[in-house]
């Protein structure tokens, strides 16, 4: 039985409501959740009936249930920002519209910074009203007619227009992700399969890298160097995403060095394909370089690696560690605790319109060729 928004019911179900295989069996996703491949994670069961293609899915349609304790106030309506999430996702045909070829993305920078000065025109829309009510830190202006869509300049663009080519700006943000490793590198994959283990980072290519400061052996010994490693985690998924027209895929994985002044430097990126296609196992290890082609290859490496870490912050970081895991304790406490219970009165607060957020993810983020697949690089292997 399909719940209705006036319901109260908290029960548990898999995500089983990503794909669309009825529409188009292109749409078709695996059920996550309740199997030993899958065991993981849970959300609130919605009671849509199953679809006819596949039996284990749930039928999509334009409204997902949450318990109507877990809708938005008026004010959250009005200023939340999955409104945004889901007026960009009726503005990707449009950005597609503004490309030559849609499959190879921006053909130069100046095409990417016209969104910032000029916009880009905006279709018709069957829900004009919804364009109203664009998030502002997304949106700088849209004009009266609804005709035209302008982005705001991102605050690191407005000094300098290419600051995001400095190492110094590549090393910044992953100061929440670092991690101390261990010395040498190797994969945890089966070689047979994915080719040999070694990191293409050596104690030589390391030492040319830090000589002006010290010697590896020092660096380690003071835990200088610091990874953010993503080799093993990507690297079985590169065969299936290449073969998705205009995306490429590679194992990755950055290494940094800490100054004494306390400047995190990058000194290398890693990029792996295993062997595939008759080809055998390809790694190359990428440093920064004053010579020309040097210079971009290494420009290249970053911008592939922050693509990665980009990825793997929104769809691990994010989605899974906070939003999807926080579902299940939701619905456990207002199954099992009075609403007067202290850890309840405690646990509100923190857990008010999560499940709502999440339904609001599900309907036209996380999906199937939803903004998730078609922002990020692992495309419909993202979930």
């Amino acid at each position: 039985m399909s719940l209705r928004e006036k319901d109260l019911i908290y029960d548990y179900d898999v995500y089983n409501d990503l794909g669309d295989p009825d529409s188009n069996p292109e749409l078709a996703r695996p059920v996550l959740g309740g199997s030993k491949k899958y065991p993981y994670p849970r959300r609130c069961r919605t009671g849509r009936p199953r679809g006819k293609t596949d039996p284990r899915s749930e039928r999509r349609s334009d409204t997902f249930y949450v318990p109507r304790d877990e809708e938005f106030s008026e004010e959250k309506e009005i200023s939340f920002v999955t409104k945004t999430a889901y007026s960009v996702h009726m503005l990707l045909p449009s950005l597609e519209a503004t490309l030559k070829d849609p499959d190879l993305g921006f053909p130069s920078f100046t095409d990417i910074t016209q969104l910032y000065k000029e916009g880009i025109p905006i279709p018709k829309l069957k829900n004009q009203a919804s364009m109203q009510i664009l998030a502002l830190r997304l949106v700088k202006a849209v004009c009266d007619a609804i005709d035209n869509l302008q982005f705001e300049t991102p605050a690191m663009l407005e000094k300098e227009k290419f600051s995001w080519l400095r190492d110094e700006k590549f090393s910044r943000p992953t100061l929440a992700g670092v991690n101390p490793y261990k010395w040498p590198l190797k994969s945890a994959l089966d070689p047979d399969v994915y080719g040999p283990p070694e990191s293409a980072f050596t104690e030589e290519l390391v030492e040319l890298e830090i000589k002006d400061f010290m010697t590896i052996g020092e660096a380690l010994k003071q835990k200088k160097p610091f990874i953010i490693d993503y080799h093993d985690l990507l690297l079985p998924y590169v065969s299936k995403v290449s073969q998705i027209k205009g995306t490429t895929l590679y194992g990755s994985r950055a290494l940094f060095f800490l100054t004494p002044d306390g400047t995190l430097n990058p000194i290398a990126i890693e990029l792996t394909s295993p062997p595939m296609e008759g080809k055998p196992q390809w790694k190359q290890a990428f440093t920064p370089s004053l010579e020309t082609v040097g210079l971009w290859l290494w420009r290249f490496a970053k911008a592939h690696f922050l693509a990665h870490d980009c990825g793997y912050h929104e769809l691990v970081g994010h989605w899974l560690r906070t939003h999807c895991v926080t579902e299940p304790y939701i619905i456990a406490t207002n199954r099992q605790l009075s609403v007067m219970h202290p850890i309840y009165r405690l646990l509100h607060p923190h857990c008010r319109y999560t499940m709502k957020i999440n339904a609001f993810a599900r309907q036209a983020l996380i999906n199937a060729d939803g903004i998730i697949e078609n922002s990020f690089s692992p495309g419909k292997y993202c979930m």
